[in-house]
């Protein structure tokens, strides 16, 4: 295992994912919240810049969680010496897009420190020394012309003198010559770029890097040409380049927690990275949509959701009493009838829903659907209300495999002919949510609610829209309108505790999740909320025990193992780091159970990286992204993942650049 250039306080002090889980729409374990960032911004007031930080999310020193920060990143010892020392670095250093006259004096230095040249006493003859002094007048020559702003003509008594080197039998003759070339391209690539001919000024640098890895002035000015010319992805590579370089040189330092100033601030990666997110995020939306068929979510995602409905036992009861999958199956074979199987077969999907398995429950509801489909006659003919609930069905298993379009046309047959149906309303708008029109699904919840004043299956999920507008106080409103009409709601009850806890309320957090304890003693999510709320208050060791409860009492929800992982991570441990294996495990069981768990891609894929002992291993995290990727479900899923796998890439490409075979840098 390589020792990180971190020490056993910095990973102590990771920040952390905190989340909430809101089990509606959005499947639950796609649609959350950060709660850190949630009660901050509580706290200041700022909600704006809380919807800000929730949408461009990119795990990035401020990441999700800020463990690959342990890569590059985590330079100071807290948030406000961090500020002090950003502060002084912007006024003590130059910008990456410096002025003119900030250029000039930068070019002026490099010719007083590198230009001239070096009369070296143990040249090998009488010729290589008279080569050094001609090499020393054009250099002169070259100064004259730059101090009047003519840069093309510096550039080419450069270019003059680089080719007497190679005319004398090149650089290879010795090692003070070699140095002049690179000092020479360096200064011809400095004019090239002043007198507005990019394209020279990088091939010189590209030259210079291929001789030199470590030559930042050649690295800083490819950066700040790359970017100039919006080649964001090489320019990321670049700045990866050189705080690798720059935490190399400064590992003591660091070690020790003195503060030193990064050669490219971390806002300049963090805006480099949002550049070139849209692009990386439209090609793996198009991907996704390229897919006929996409993965259903977990089993446990899709028991919470159709729990989150008031008629979930209901169902289930009625489900129960069509009889077993294979007495239906046998039906099935016996029913005669177009009209007649349709009905058999979306009993027979009930019942697999019944039975959680959602996959045979989707393939008998499309079935059914194929069977009656644009036959009015058929539709009008099947038993009691049968196919105004194959439609609902339909869109369900439609809006698990997040097939919107489909799920809302079958939603809106089924509110053509059930108009005043307040739950088919409040289905409407869950596609609505997942589709990103938030707007159009608020109104369609008001109209729920319009026509049944008591619909708490409208008023819980609206609070979750709530929520992810930032509306608190709205939510919280719904939600104990929801516990009036229904104080046994364990689904309101946890989310209201959600929301005291981002907001301080610890009074009244405790009273919601007693209430929720004793509605249900072995819930996996009652006991993962109480570890929240112990993790809140800095209370580990209960929070770990909490989210072990949660996990033994339901192995297959992925948010306890990821919380777990978290305490962890954040569990002081004497003279050492934490228990990053434990943490790791934990986080690849929560993806064992659910392979669309982002958030547990997101810490995983981080702690990996921090803790690689190669590239391999680093290399190995890229793949770990792509695989996320295949399993994310929304753009919000695919702009976190790609922030970091840009960020990761990066890493790889400039830590090969440098010829270093692992981040380690001892």
């Amino acid at each position: 295992m390589v020792t990180c250039i971190i020490t056993s306080k910095d990973l102590r002090r990771l920040d952390t994912l905190k989340t909430f889980k809101i089990a509606s729409f959005q499947f639950g374990a796609a649609s959350r919240i950060n709660y850190n960032k949630f009660r901050e911004c509580r706290e200041t007031g700022k909600k704006s810049k809380m919807a800000k930080l929730n949408t461009n999310q990119i795990a990035i020193g401020i990441s999700i969680t800020a463990i690959a920060s342990l890569i590059l990143f985590k330079l100071y010892k807290d948030s406000e010496e961090k500020a002090a020392l950003r502060k002084r670095a912007r006024d003590k250093s130059r910008s990456l897009n410096q002025s003119d006259g900030a250029l000039d004096s930068t070019i002026s230095k490099s010719f007083s420190t590198e230009a001239k040249t070096p009369l070296t006493s143990n040249a090998s003859g009488g010729a290589e020394k008279a080569l050094h002094m001609q090499i020393e007048e054009l250099d002169k020559k070259g100064k004259v012309f730059f101090k009047e702003k003519k840069y093309l003509e510096a550039a080419d008594i450069f270019t003059k003198a680089l080719d007497l080197i190679a005319n004398n039998g090149g650089s290879g003759q010795s090692a003070s010559l070699a140095r002049q070339v690179v000092t020479l391209t360096n200064n011809r690539s400095a004019m090239y770029e002043k007198g507005g001919l990019p394209d020279l000024a990088l091939a010189d640098c590209t030259s210079i890097l291929e001789q030199e890895p470590h030559h930042n002035k050649a690295r800083t000015r490819s950066l700040r040409i790359l970017e100039s010319q919006e080649k964001y992805s090489e320019a990321l590579v670049q700045i990866c380049a050189l705080q690798l370089k720059f935490m190399k040189d400064n590992q003591s330092q660091l070690r020790m927690g003195i503060p030193v100033q990064p050669p490219v601030p971390q806002q300049k990666l963090e805006d480099m990275v949002q550049k070139m997110l849209p692009a990386e995020v439209e090609k793996y939306m198009e991907m996704a949509k390229s897919k006929k068929e996409k993965p259903l979510p977990s089993q446990y995602t899709l028991t919470q959701l159709l729990k989150s409905f008031s008629g979930y036992n209901s169902w289930m009861a009625q489900a129960a009493k069509s009889g077993s999958v294979q007495a239906l199956t046998n039906l099935l074979e016996k029913t005669e009838g177009e009209e007649k199987k349709a009905s058999v077969y979306l009993r027979r999907g009930c019942r697999s829903a019944h039975d959680k398995n959602y996959e045979a429950a989707c393939l008998d509801f499309e079935a059914a659907y194929a069977l009656v489909e644009d036959k009015p006659d058929l539709q009008d003919t099947m038993e009691n209300d049968d196919y105004a609930r194959l439609l609902e069905w339909t869109g369900m298993g439609r809006h698990w495999k997040y097939d919107l379009d489909g799920a809302l046309k079958a939603y809106e047959k089924c509110s053509d002919l059930e108009p005043t149906n307040a739950n088919v309303i409040v289905k409407r708008a869950g596609v609505k949510m997942d589709a990103g029109s938030h707007d159009e699904a608020l109104e369609l919840f008001d109209t729920a609610i319009g026509l049944d004043p008591a619909a708490t299956d409208a008023l819980l999920h609206r609070a979750n829209l709530r929520l992810l507008q930032q509306k608190v106080d709205e939510a919280k409103t719904d939600l104990q309108a929801c516990l009036k009409l229904r104080p046994d709601h364990l689904l309101a009850h946890l989310r209201l505790a959600t929301i005291l806890m981002a907001t301080n309320d610890t009074e009244g957090t405790m009273a919601q999740l007693e209430k929720a304890d004793k509605m249900a003693p072995n819930s996996s999510e009652v006991h993962s909320y109480r570890g929240e709320m112990h993790f809140a208050k800095g209370e580990l060791e209960e929070a770990k025990a909490e989210f072990e409860k949660a996990i033994e009492c339901e192995p297959l929800n992925p948010t306890p193992y990821v919380n777990a992982a978290l305490a962890i991570m954040n569990t002081p441990v004497a003279g050492t780091i934490p228990d990053t294996t434990g943490a790791i495990e934990k986080l690849e069981k929560a993806i064992e159970v659910d392979p669309q768990m982002h958030s547990a891609y997101m810490h995983l894929g981080q702690l990996r990286l921090a803790m690689a002992s190669d590239l391999t291993v680093a290399r190995s995290v890229i793949s770990l992204y792509d695989r996320a990727l295949e399993n994310c479900r929304t753009q919000d899923e695919i702009r976190d993942i790609c922030g970091v796998r840009l960020l990761t890439v990066a890493q790889v490409e400039a830590a090969v650049m440098l010829g270093m075979e692992t981040f380690s840098v001892q």
